[in-house]
């Protein structure tokens, strides 16, 4: 069983029981130790568990919000990588982009670009609020849906309809892992449907992730990496891993 399949396994357990112990992994799915607690920080990290000593408990949708959590975390290097993806776009464009802070520090950093003409679509509450925000008027489309609790985008028939009748010049998203194994992952399965059509849908993917989500993966695959055009990433990449991604065909852009 490889990872994404054991981390849904753990997911579904933790559903049912409500807690998961270390040990519990270990005997289930015959891994070691340092895999099971590596298993529990990644979701740990997605927002989706609780750890506690020897174990996790599912996360509550009470908590506070992975979002705002997160939106101080390695801030510098999501701003460098938020203003370098702005720089890729042109005026006029029609936009798609997806939700996460990194997409989030994107939209603001338009304010300071030369870009002044855009049609933005997002299915992300973050996002839009985001440019709502902006002095420049920009075209903002919000696809609306069911709000999914701590990442604020929005999901389901809704959102499905507006963007299978739209096509885009370029679609900014980020994810929860880049793996050169699993692909562009993220910890929720109706996102990463979402996700997937607005990739079918676009001339251009562009991807904004850190240094912290290279060969890291999430349960819920979005693509392979052939389907990305570009990757935004930060200096502490290394040179192994950015020429491994630049194998698939993605330009890679590291600042």
């Amino acid at each position: 069983m490889g990872r994404q399949e054991r981390l849904r396994a753990i997911l579904n357990t933790l559903r049912q029981s409500g807690r998961i112990s270390i040990n519990d992994i270990c005997d289930s799915f015959g891994v070691s130790l340092i895999t099971a607690r590596r298993d529990l920080e990644i979701l740990e990290s997605q927002g989706l568990v609780e750890r506690t000593r020897g174990g996790a408990t599912i996360k509550s949708i009470t908590g506070d919000s992975p979002f705002f959590k997160n939106l101080d975390l390695r801030k510098e290097q999501k701003q460098r990588i938020a203003k370098k993806a702005i720089e890729l776009l042109n005026n006029g464009q029609v936009v798609a982009a997806g939700g996460g802070t990194t997409v989030y520090y994107a939209m603001k950093a338009l304010e300071s670009s030369s870009i002044h003409t855009l049609t933005i679509v997002t299915n992300s509450i973050t996002t839009a609020w985001a440019i709502i925000n902006l002095s420049k008027p920009f075209n903002l489309v919000h696809s609306g849906g069911t709000v999914r609790q701590g990442s604020f985008e929005c999901v389901g028939e809704y959102s499905s309809m507006l963007f299978e009748r739209m096509y885009f010049d370029c679609y900014i998203l980020g994810a929860s892992g880049v793996s050169s194994e699993y692909g562009v992952t993220v910890a929720d399965f109706e996102e990463r449907n979402l996700a997937e059509l607005i990739i079918r849908r676009s001339k251009t993917v562009i991807l904004l992730a850190d240094s912290t989500k290279i060969e890291q993966s999430a349960p819920y695959k979005i693509c392979d990496l052939g389907k990305i055009d570009v990757l935004v990433t930060d200096t502490q990449a290394t040179p192994s891993q950015i020429e491994t991604l630049r194998s698939f065909g993605i330009n890679v852009i590291s600042v």
